[in-house]
């Protein structure tokens, strides 16, 4: 008997939505580590980190600083330099070049040695932007 293909993507749909929950908890975020949700960034615990007035995330660091993010959410993220998803340039601050991190994944930035201000974003999910402003 051939099972209809609606049935098929619909039991794959429920499975998705059923199986995230049923998994082993993820690793909770150390203090100062920026969290990477599904559509956004935690910065709850995250010095000198605010929401700007249009609601991204502002994180100031001085040059020597670095970053340092956790995936805890089960979603995979790509990270780099640029704004709405869409990439800029190379070398753009210390997001060089692209970052792919999957659940608990952890990933610290080199150094951020020039001031100025950064836009980050995750290419996976373009609503996920941020700005670093690396003061002196």
């Amino acid at each position: 008997m051939k099972v209809p293909p609606v049935l098929v993507a619909a039991a794959l749909v429920i499975a998705a939505l059923v199986l995230p929950a049923a998994a082993a908890p993820l690793n909770s975020r150390p203090p100062g580590v920026i969290g990477m949700g599904h559509e956004g960034y935690t910065i709850n615990g995250v010095p000198n980190a605010r929401r700007g007035s249009d609601g991204i995330p502002v994180i100031t660091i001085h040059r020597g600083d670095v970053l340092r993010f956790q995936n805890d959410s089960r979603w995979v993220h790509i990270i780099g330099p640029g704004s709405r998803g869409l990439l800029a340039g190379p070398g753009a601050g210390a997001m060089t070049p692209l970052r792919m991190l999957e659940e608990n994944d952890v990933y610290a930035t080199p150094a951020w040695t020039t001031p100025g201000e950064y836009l980050i974003t995750c290419t996976v999910h373009p609503e996920m932007n941020a700005k670093v402003v690396v003061l002196p």
